[in-house]
């Protein structure tokens, strides 16, 4: 039955037609742009505008905003910047798309750049170039799109600072994607988790940097003083009882003698140059120091 229901959902979108409304406010432009659907079993992308550019020198208006309005029976909403300006394509690097926003329970559609082309004019001796943007689609889903931007409207791409928003977009089949709600932004919330800082800190696959962008490998890494009330460490290894053991071979006082003149420091227990440049463990150091006492007790 749900099969059915989305299938005439589709079909009432494609008979409601392609519509767009433009308005412009202080040099702002907003279009709106939609319905676009994909079928029961099938991805689509269409090209719902085209940016123009020019390859070296700058210009004005290189942020578009791009916002997703899911049209189908759940909540979805994202929102995305495409960047396109100096060091962004302009000049050297590369135009990119980022998600900032999103919300509600479907996340079926995302857009993506496609690979910027050479127009056939320039401007000032640099060659103008044309940035396909693209709304992807996964199968049974359907999007309205509305496109901000501070780019003049073209029908055809001649000059920088102009956009080509699309009309009709028919569309083409693609294979299924998965999209992504992780943002592209700094995070900050008043909520259960707040993230501020200049650099100096890390979030990221279960690992926490504070004072550091740097966790170098640890689950949790500080670059500066910490506090706490208990501290808790839970060793794999064996805790040094088997010194009392009988088969446990005791270093004498003459090696232990013998060792502290040749190295300096107490067998099985770091160097200062090596705790200098390693650090310890102090699970570890606690399991040794122990060991030394439970030695000096046996002598």
């Amino acid at each position: 039955m749900k099969k059915i229901l989305m299938i005439c959902v589709l079909l009432i979108s494609s008979l409601a037609g392609f519509t767009q409304i433009t308005t412009e406010q202080n040099g702002w432009k907003t279009s709106v742009l939609g319905p676009f659907n994909a079928s029961d079993l099938q991805a689509r992308r269409y090209e719902i505008a085209t940016l123009g550019y020019n390859s070296y020198h700058w210009q004005t208006g290189g942020l578009i905003i791009i916002e997703l309005f899911s049209n189908y029976f759940t909540t979805g909403y994202e929102r995305y910047v495409v960047e396109n300006g100096y060091e962004q394509g302009a000049n050297s690097g590369r135009p990119v798309v980022k998600l900032v926003e999103s919300h509600g329970l479907s996340h079926s559609a995302k857009i993506t750049l496609g690979t910027s082309y050479d127009l056939s004019t320039s401007f000032a001796g640099m060659v103008n170039k044309a940035l396909p943007i693209y709304l992807d689609i996964r199968y049974r889903a359907g999007y309205m799109v509305k496109i901000t931007h501070l780019q003049n409207r073209a029908d055809q791409l001649t000059d920088i600072n102009q956009i080509k928003v699309n009309n009709t977009v028919s569309g083409l089949d693609i294979p299924d994607f998965l999209v992504s709600t992780i943002l592209d932004n700094n995070l900050s919330s008043s909520k259960n988790l707040m993230v501020t800082g200049d650099g100096n800190h890390y979030i990221s696959n279960g690992s926490l940097a504070i004072g550091t962008a740097d966790p170098k490998g640890y689950k949790l890494a500080v670059a500066g003083n910490m506090i706490a009330e208990s501290i808790k460490v839970q060793l794999q290894t064996a805790w040094p009882d088997y010194v009392f053991k009988d088969d446990y071979k005791l270093i004498s006082l003459q090696e232990t003698e013998k060792h502290i003149k040749e190295k300096g420091h107490l067998p099985g227990i770091p160097s200062a140059v090596e705790v200098k440049s390693e650090g310890i463990d102090l699970g570890e150091m606690n399991g040794r120091l122990l060991k030394k006492i439970e030695e000096m007790t046996l002598h």
